[in-house]
């Protein structure tokens, strides 16, 4: 056994104990900007549905009790006819997460908070220009809520997630990421251990 086996082993290991994890959940997720974001530099856009296409991506979340640990992360690729190609992301890449029911009740509403980073980089086309950037970069808490409906371990659900600030990244000369401060999520999956 190689040395990753072994490490892939160890760390899935415990996933198949009886106990260990009241579910772990893997999804898929489509984000909406629902907000106005702050004005931005030139280039740089918002999630919002009038202006750019929703972020498609996953999530992962384990729930050994009522209390979670999970993440997600969103991209877009857009083409802009004279600047080329953009990958735009939104990562709520770590949150502790609260079930009240437990995450394997057919109705199982949730809470959230955590941080993340949203981002976008030019991937081909021009060479930026000193009004655009080719890269801008966010850091960011949140908070959120919402409801899954686990259909005998297939879930769907829902939730919307406030982003009270965001920063650029501290000590860097990078232009900050502007983002909405809310966001809509749907959804879809399944729940190990159910």
């Amino acid at each position: 056994m190689t040395g990753k086996m072994l490490a892939l082993v160890l760390v899935l290991a415990p996933l198949s104990l009886p106990g260990f994890a009241g579910a772990v959940r893997l999804t898929t997720d489509v984000s909406a900007d629902l907000s106005p974001a702050a004005p931005a530099a030139p280039g740089v856009a918002t999630f919002s549905v009038g202006d750019r296409p929703v972020l498609w991506g996953f999530g992962w979340e384990v729930v050994p009790g009522r209390a979670g640990i999970g993440g997600d992360y969103m991209v877009n690729f857009s083409q802009e006819e004279v600047t080329g190609w953009w990958l735009d992301w939104y990562a709520p890449a770590l949150f502790l997460g609260w079930h009240p029911l437990g995450p394997n009740r057919f109705v199982d509403p949730f809470a959230q908070f955590g941080v993340g980073c949203a981002g976008r980089v030019r991937l081909s086309g021009a060479p930026p220009t000193a009004a655009d950037s080719s890269l801008s970069l966010s850091v960011f808490p949140f908070v959120g809520a919402g409801l899954n409906l686990n259909l005998d371990g297939l879930l769907i659900g829902a939730r919307a997630m406030y982003t009270p600030f965001t920063m650029g990244i501290p000590a860097t000369a990078i232009p900050a990421y502007r983002m909405g401060a809310v966001q809509v999520v749907v959804t879809a999956g399944v729940a190990l251990g159910w």
